[in-house]
């Protein structure tokens, strides 16, 4: 492995708070020419530091499909506001807060016929807004425009809302002057609503929301504002920057940062941004300076639109054979004195046996050597974590086993200003991001270079991966969280997957013997079973039999996407099934879309995602597969 001090030694902060800076002057909204221009801005950075970089373009348009990525087109806005006309007040200016429109709005403009602002404030149930006249007018929802799709059906001009997503981490009240991001993602089918909105703090919400009481009490008229949105969408593009450290050999190790997010955005995502193009500056710097060999396998940067550009370029890229691993680098940066949390690994999934965890896990321990002990022990100044699979970022499109580059998160949790407009670069703190960026360096790098004598390396870090979800699986046993069976049946899994992940080592180095790591995980897991007199009981689910196959590359962007193709009745019956719960889905569609693979019949399936999940998911897993086989996605054996 490599000795990481002349990574450590050649990182610049001051270069790293700088890429921020300036990538956060731009409004990356996916497929817009805002997200173009900071594209060509990096792409000329690239160069300056003389890497070879480059842009690819793929087409936004809603009839194009990327993987199972359906397109939509591209949007641009040169001017937004919201004016109140009595009394006289600008509630929204596009100019002075871009993320107070929401993105991509169709256009509007009563800026000469002032309309009607009905205040919803008994919740999204449509039903207790029947005798409420709302066409031609807007409207005013505390909530997330997602539940107040049924607007549009009643004639509904437009939404304003103050809605701000709270978490056991912060409330309201923790951003009472923030504006939320929010936008529309339409599917251009028939029939969809030209919808357009603004966005205000919740301190102004709450303001206007008193206001319109009052008018209403005293007068029984609406308040009236005049909206203006001078935009367009129409058929483009989206843009991909590719940066590539040839290697000796085209086998690949990918990094990867999500470019998008609205001015200023710097946490998310312009932190990992910077972190990915310093990283590659660095390598690139030390093998020109002759520090570092070239590399033996090839290196690769995508800086892309989130999940859309991943799908793209995959898409495109298909020698998925050739791919060693990934890292992914999602929110990197926040001060950690700020409410941010630790920097976290987010691992890959049981589904996608891999080495690739260890790897991140070592780039992270040498990344953490940023002080010494009174004992001369190297310490961590920044605060950082490891957690098992969760899902949200382009990794997830990496790891789908039909792709199988077994991809890493590097993030950050709790945010305070996720997906806020105060998100600034007063959050930024250039020695985490530095940290995050050496970590990125060491994963690639050793990746990039690995041989058999580094594999010891990774199995003495397997073991420690290995306890830690032993660890959490104990726990939650003990602390009841989870029954006796599924305890022991997840002790199960666990122990064939460590087992499965040695074998992997073959794809890094070629030949090499892995039966005595393979003894000794089997050993591990045989002590604990029988400590804790364990068997694999979780009982099977009866009248599952059937066996699919998968008819598609990659996970599923958003279902929604298939009413495109005809299938709006499945979707609607899939819906009443889910509930409005999607983050129920999201807990269980990656699981069951990954362990379909001819082989599993529907009862291995559900069972694993209950296990996995730690509760009965059956209802949700089996309806599930029932959609995905009326959309002809996986086909019966």
């Amino acid at each position: 492995m490599q000795d990481s001090l002349i990574f450590k030694n050649a990182v610049s902060e001051k270069r790293l708070l700088n890429v921020v800076k300036e990538v956060s002057n731009y409004h990356r909204i996916q497929a817009s020419p805002m997200y173009r221009e900071a594209a060509n801005h990096v792409l000329k950075l690239c160069q300056k530091y003389g890497l070879d970089a480059k842009i690819l373009s793929y087409e936004a348009d809603p009839d194009v499909w990327y993987l199972q990525s359906k397109m939509f087109k591209e949007w641009s806005v040169k001017e937004a506001t919201l004016d109140l006309v009595d009394p006289e007040m600008r509630l929204a200016d596009y100019s002075a807060e871009a993320i107070s429109v929401i993105q991509k709005s169709y256009p509007i403009d009563k800026r000469n016929e002032p309309v009607d602002l009905v205040l919803l404030d008994k919740g999204s149930n449509k039903d207790d807004y029947a005798d409420v006249d709302l066409n031609g007018k807007f409207v005013f929802i505390r909530g997330h425009i997602r539940q107040y799709n049924w607007v549009y059906e009643k004639g509904a001009l437009g939404v304003v809302t103050d809605y701000i997503m709270e978490t056991k981490s912060r409330k309201r009240s923790d951003l009472y002057n923030s504006l939320t991001y929010t936008s529309y993602w339409h599917t251009h089918v028939a029939g969809e609503p030209e919808a357009r909105g603004f966005v205000l703090s919740p301190k102004m919400g709450d303001q206007l929301a008193e206001m319109c009481r009052k008018k209403w009490n005293e007068e029984k008229v609406y308040l009236k504002v005049k909206p203006y949105i001078d935009s367009a969408l129409y058929n483009g593009h989206i843009e991909i920057v590719e940066v590539t450290i040839n290697g000796k050999d085209d086998k690949t190790v990918y990094l990867s940062a999500h470019l998008c997010h609205p001015r200023s955005s710097c946490n998310d995502n312009a932190s990992g941004v910077s972190a990915t193009i310093e990283a590659m500056n660095v390598m690139n710097t030390l093998i020109k300076e002759g520090k570092i060999e070239q590399p033996q396998h090839t290196i690769k940067l995508t800086l892309i639109p989130e999940f859309t550009g991943t799908f793209a370029y995959l898409s495109d890229h298909n020698e998925y054979a050739k791919g060693l691993g990934a890292m992914n680098l999602d929110m990197v940066g926040g001060k950690q004195t700020r409410f941010y949390g630790p920097i976290t690994l987010t691992k890959t999934p049981y589904s996608t046996p891999s080495m690739n965890n260890e790897m991140c896990m070592l780039a992270m321990d040498e990344a953490g050597k940023e002080a010494y002990s009174l004992a001369d022990d190297p310490v961590s100044l920044t605060n950082h974590r490891v957690e098992p699979h969760s899902g949200g970022s382009d990794h997830t499109v990496y790891c789908d086993p039909t792709i199988n580059i077994p991809c890493c998160m590097l993030g950050q949790w709790p945010d305070l200003n996720y997906h806020t407009a105060t998100d600034t670069l007063d959050v930024i703190d250039p020695q985490v991001l530095k940290f995050s960026c050496l970590t990125a360096i060491n994963f690639a790098w050793n990746l990039a270079n690995i041989k058999k004598e580094d594999v010891p390396y990774l199995f003495n870090k397997q073991e420690e991966n290995i306890l830690a979800d032993k660890f959490k699986a104990t726990s939650a046993y003990l602390n009841g969280k989870i029954d006796k069976a599924t305890f022991g049946s997840l002790m199960f899994i666990m122990k064939d997957y460590f087992i499965s992940c040695c074998d992997t080592v073959t794809k890094l180095v070629g030949d090499y013997d892995t039966s005595s790591q393979k003894q000794h995980v089997s050993d591990m897991f045989d002590n604990w079973i029988r400590l804790y007199d364990l068997k694999d009981e979780y009982p099977q689910t009866e009248g599952y039999e059937t066996v699919y196959k998968r008819n598609f590359v990659g996970p599923i962007q958003q279902f929604s996407d298939y009413e495109a193709l005809g299938y709006k009745k499945q979707l609607e019956e899939f819906q009443k099934v889910m509930g409005n719960d999607m983050f129920a889905l999201f807990d269980i569609q990656d699981k069951v879309i990954n362990y379909i693979d001819g082989k599993r019949s529907e009862n291995e399936i559900i069972r694993r995602c209950n296990i996995e999940c730690g509760k009965d998911v059956t209802k949700s897993a089996a309806a599930l597969i029932r959609l995905l086989e009326e959309l002809n996605l996986i086909s019966a054996l």
